[in-house]
């Protein structure tokens, strides 16, 4: 599991590599990508693709769909990977996150995103023809440390020494946000709320000292096992490293999260 320190690569460290070897994924919206992005990006998402069982055999099948999805962009395990939204996004952080799930150990994300590398004079491309990829076998290692899945949560909600966080937003929190992929709305039982913009200030992850104040004015023991939860496990992986900057280890990404959930009648609501 990567540390705080080498998860996040700041721009000023990012112009160095420019030209390299390093594979840099415009994670955004692909009518964005027209507009300006970093010389040499990508554009690349797995924000469509959703982990619908993440029971064993499940998670296994979900993992070789994303390593083959990765590896059409270029993705190996032994190239250095960097991965940039608008800002410290959730796009960024859910690639970043499923890479290193996959067992990538050299892929970080642009703290601040586009907007941040646009503020510190990084340079800006507007030359949208991308290069044609050289695809290698990208086979998946998977680290399993971080990730948490419907039959632990569904275990072990409401026990003294583990922590639900719902960072999705007050409708769909509340059960009033009606997504049509979703079969029922509200949240996981015994679930904290904090909205995973909280985590946030100015497109930066706020500091230690704040993520830590935010967690525990929740009445959440950040020295106890904690798992985050949104839609489709992107908000929830931002905020997985937004904990992890702030020295959570514990923090772990419900990537099923409410889409798996709310699929499964046996499985407890509130709203």
């Amino acid at each position: 599991m990567l540390d705080a320190s080498e998860f996040l690569i700041e721009p000023d460290e990012l112009v160095k590599f420019l030209g390299g070897n390093h594979i840099i994924i415009d994670a955004r919206k692909p009518e964005y990508f027209k507009g300006g992005h970093i010389p040499g990006a990508v554009p690349f998402s797995t924000y469509g693709l959703l982990a619908e069982d993440t029971s064993v055999d499940g998670i296994r099948r979900f993992a070789e769909t994303m390593a083959n999805r990765f590896m059409m962009a270029g993705v190996t395990p032994d190239r250095p990977v960097v991965v940039y939204d608008d800002d410290t996004g959730m796009y960024a952080a859910r690639e970043l996150w499923m890479l290193e799930f996959l067992g990538h150990r050299n892929v970080r994300m642009l703290h601040g995103g586009l907007n941040f590398w646009r503020r510190v004079g990084g340079p800006i491309d507007t030359d949208i023809d991308v290069p044609t990829v050289r695809t290698k076998p990208f086979k998946p290692s998977l680290t399993t440390g971080f990730l948490a899945g419907s039959e632990e949560v569904a275990r072990r909600i409401g026990t003294w020494n583990f922590w639900l966080i719902d960072v999705r937003d007050d409708l769909a929190w509340s059960g009033r946000e009606e997504a049509a992929c979703c079969r029922r709305h509200g949240h996981i039982p015994h679930a904290k709320h904090s909205e995973w913009t909280k985590f946030l200030s100015n497109g930066l992850f706020k500091s230690p000292s704040e993520i830590l104040e935010l967690i525990e004015g929740r009445g959440i023991n950040p020295r106890h096992d904690i798992v985050v939860y949104c839609h489709r496990g992107a908000r929830s992986a931002n905020t997985v490293y937004a904990l992890r900057s702030a020295g959570i280890h514990s923090a772990r990404n419900f990537v099923g999260s409410w889409h798996e959930w709310s699929a499964h009648a046996d499985l407890p609501i509130e709203v």
